[in-house]
């Protein structure tokens, strides 16, 4: 039987529509930001831990509303503080491989606190 020989395909060409975003990255490989998979894995580690933490915050305000006479300066607390991570949440960036460290161990002695009930 004959051996048959195919031609490498070439790379692949992006076709950017009229009034489409068009970064950078996309034609240029090399202008992709790095990370490795570990980074991922700890980058949605640190996500978790800041959305543990808003939970919390979110839960808190739901029992104090619950109560007959609730705590309101406490209840504006959270809030802020729950707006707070929610802010941190959104400007996580992947490759910031600093902030995401100090996000587990910080926030990771918190939740594994509050959750054991301390």
């Amino acid at each position: 039987m004959a051996h048959i020989t195919y031609p490498t395909a070439p790379p692949p060409t992006v076709i950017v529509l009229d009034g489409e975003h068009n970064p950078a990255y996309y034609l240029d490989r090399s202008a992709q930001p790095q990370w490795t998979h570990e980074d991922c894995v700890n980058y949605e580690s640190a996500r978790e831990l800041i959305t543990e933490l808003m939970a919390f915050r979110s839960e808190w305000i739901g029992c104090e509303r619950a109560k007959t006479v609730p705590d309101l300066s406490a209840i504006e607390r959270w809030k802020i503080e729950r707006g707070a991570y929610a802010a941190e949440l959104r400007g996580l960036d992947v490759t910031d491989r600093e902030n995401i460290a100090r996000i587990r161990r910080d926030y990771g002695a918190e939740v594994r606190r509050l959750a054991a009930g301390a």
